[in-house]
């Protein structure tokens, strides 16, 4: 087994007590819509998840700026944010945090630190030999691709060589408030571009 730190996250059940009408709105850059709704536009953030954020992500190529960093993740600010995603285990929670309001920063380096954290064993033990492969398969081609292959192939497997291809951050949806907490729903789709890995 390559050394590690995986299971997926499922949704709170529809019977968990839900506020919609809550009137706070997501920034557009999560989801290109200033109402907080996608309609299946494109999200201005442009980034791999594998990646930092801050190294990486982009809005029409340019890469993002501290004035965009910087800026509240909702309107009004609100100090948790709790992300969920029905492709990652139930134990890999990602909440950005900021007691002065969460920032479009605490929100994608949220993310990238919950994924870059190694698999656990009992995670991987707990897959099938399938998924397994597929997983070696990418954690292989990540290594090839590495300044420092042998660093990488010694430091192991990560949680986000198990999201396989979908790796593009594709936005923020359905902001609601469930039992005193913020709760978002994260999409991720599939990448098809060749890029090289830390």
């Amino acid at each position: 087994m390559p050394a590690l730190q995986t299971s997926f996250h499922i949704s709170p059940t529809m019977t968990t007590p839900i506020t919609r009408t809550h009137g706070v709105k997501l920034n557009p850059l999560f989801t290109g819509s200033s109402s907080g709704k996608r309609y299946h536009a494109q999200v201005p953030i442009e980034w791999d998840v594998r990646y930092h954020p801050t190294r990486s992500a982009e809005i029409r190529n340019t890469p993002l700026l501290s004035s965009h960093l910087s800026q509240f993740a909702t309107n009004p600010p609100i100090p948790k944010l709790h992300l969920v995603c029905d492709l990652l285990f139930p134990e890999w929670e990602i909440v950005a945090r900021n007691p002065t309001g969460v920032t479009v920063q605490d929100v994608l380096e949220a993310i990238y630190e919950t994924l870059h954290q190694l698999l656990r064993v009992h995670e991987w033990e707990g897959m099938s030999l399938k998924q397994r492969s597929r997983i070696e398969d990418i954690h292989r081609v990540r290594c090839r691709a590495s300044l420092y292959p042998e660093y990488t192939r010694s430091a192991g497997v990560r949680r986000a060589d198990c999201l396989l291809s979908t790796t593009m951050f594709a936005g923020l949806t359905s902001l609601v408030r469930r039992r005193e907490q913020w709760q978002v729903v994260l999409t991720l789709s599939r990448d098809f571009r060749p890029r090289v890995h830390d």
